[in-house]
């Protein structure tokens, strides 16, 4: 079974017809039209966007909006939100 970064680098590598840039701009812009409804019920939650239909997936965990918008959507990229936060993850030196 792969570690949810194994299946992230794995998404990484798949063919899309996008960018890894214009992933992140189509999911934010589908985020940004049901972000109000989302914050309300999911505010701290993951949201995984399959951008090409506007379909969304939410989770308590990014394994477990990844595993829902794989089993509707196999073998796609998707954008990966945290609800109510600008970054999913963020990383700093030391």
């Amino acid at each position: 079974m792969m570690l949810v970064h194994e299946k992230i680098a794995h998404l990484q590598q798949l063919k899309t017809a996008h960018t890894t840039e214009e992933l992140d701009r189509l999911g934010w812009d589908r985020y940004a039209e049901i972000q109000e409804m989302l914050e309300r019920q999911y505010h701290g939650d993951y949201v995984m966007i399959e951008v090409d239909s506007g379909a969304y997936f939410v989770g308590k965990t990014p394994k477990e909006a990844l595993r829902l918008a794989e089993a509707a959507y196999p073998g796609r990229a998707f954008c990966l939100i945290r609800v109510g936060h600008k970054v999913v993850h963020k990383l700093k030196q030391r």
